[in-house]
């Protein structure tokens, strides 16, 4: 089984740093970013699509243009991170790292935790793997959950993985 992530086109909320996980439409350059990476998507050989409820990610997948049989499943379990009280709240507002961190709650209270984000990924993945073990997966999605996944599979550490937008990333399980 082969998994394909990317992350959402550009927002401008995330090209002026901010955190958002409200409906933030695509700019133009997110746009150009998922149709570019649409035309890759195309050469691989794609059985399954699961995507995030969020508009920006579902807006991804439009502009993917992706042979039309392929069936595309919406899931809560890859929606981005609910970062509660920090919504719209600058980059250089918070600590990064901590923000992010596997135990980000030990400073960030008021958001969901990486490590409930990481047991929700990881419970998602297991379903996956269990249920496709021939197919070859897209995850259209986010960062913190792209994030989560990566930990999936290189292990929970604090490594600032950053996911960039529609990059394909590439896991064979």
């Amino acid at each position: 089984m082969k998994l394909y992530v990317i992350r959402h086109g550009e927002t401008d909320m995330g090209k002026n740093r901010v955190i958002a996980t409200v409906e933030e439409p695509l700019n133009e350059k997110g746009k150009e970013q998922a149709i570019n990476v649409g035309k890759e998507l195309n050469s691989l050989n794609i059985d399954l699509i699961y995507c995030s409820p969020i508009g920006r990610a579902k807006h991804t997948l439009e502009l993917l243009n992706l042979k039309k049989d392929i069936p595309v499943i919406i899931d809560d379990r890859i929606k981005e991170r609910d970062v509660g009280a920090y919504e719209k709240v600058s980059f250089d507002d918070i600590d990064w790292e901590i923000f992010w961190g596997y135990d980000s709650e030990t400073k960030y209270t008021k958001l969901e935790s990486m490590k409930n984000v990481y047991k929700r990924v990881a419970s998602f993945l297991d379903e996956l793997k269990e249920k496709y073990k021939d197919k070859n997966i897209l995850l259209v999605t986010h960062g913190g959950v792209s994030r989560a996944i990566y930990w999936y599979f290189n292990g929970i550490d604090n490594t600032l993985f950053t996911c960039e937008n529609c990059k394909i990333y590439e896991y064979n399980i």
